[in-house]
């Protein structure tokens, strides 16, 4: 990724307790170069623990689920007072927020002042089952007539088993941003791929993506 200038990378932290998988520890974020941007979700039972970790690891960007925490105001306000290293100085901690395909989208509302980021799932954590591409679309769409003038500033994410011929419409709408991995990989084509889904955000006017690491 740093041969190809990608500066973001996502990691999901998944603990077999708020999904099935263990994927990594807060200890991950603090082994990857400081040349990225490292964005965090959090699929954990504990998430203000891991949090906290997160941060101290050095973490850019995190996301909770919405699920996942009963503190959730609790958590984010105290990510807002947390600034972490870059290279050159320091930035405030991005915070985010993650829903899940059959999660009502109104939960955000009493936290939309306290993130930057809204991500959401086109698939159940830990269970792959994947939701349609219309009813993706239509999920977004609500987002969106829900954000109504709060829409500027946020960015909206995509994140699950999205496939290429995916992106146009969805950018199109109006999406930010998305999480790739698997698809990155398909054939044996890392770079090739990677310039491939980048080049799509660049005709949008964006540069980035969010490739996945875990």
């Amino acid at each position: 990724m740093e041969a190809l200038n990608q500066p973001l990378l996502h990691l999901d932290l998944m603990d077999g307790q708020f999904c099935p998988q263990f994927t990594v520890g807060p200890w991950a974020v603090g082994q990857l170069p400081q040349t990225f941007i490292k964005d965090v979700h959090l699929m954990v039972a504990d998430q203000w623990t891991a949090a906290q970790a997160c941060v101290k690891a050095g973490a850019h960007c995190i996301t909770l689920q919405a699920e996942g925490d009963i503190h959730l105001h609790h958590t984010l306000s105290w990510l807002g007072q947390q600034t972490v290293p870059v290279i050159g100085g320091e930035m405030p901690v991005i915070r985010g927020i993650s829903l899940c395909p059959a999660t009502p989208l109104d939960v955000i509302i009493p936290i939309l002042s306290d993130v930057e980021v809204i991500q959401l799932l086109a698939v159940n954590p830990g269970y792959g089952s994947k939701m349609r591409s219309s009813d993706l679309h239509e999920r977004v769409a609500q987002l969106l007539c829900l954000l109504g003038d709060k829409r500027e500033g946020k960015i909206i994410v995509i994140d699950g088993s999205l496939t290429q011929d995916q992106l146009p419409s969805l950018i199109a709408q109006g999406i930010d941003r998305v999480v790739s991995g698997s698809a990155l990989f398909r054939d044996d084509r890392l770079a090739e791929n990677t310039r491939s889904w980048r080049a799509m955000f660049k005709v949008a006017g964006d540069t980035t993506f969010l490739p996945s690491t875990a």
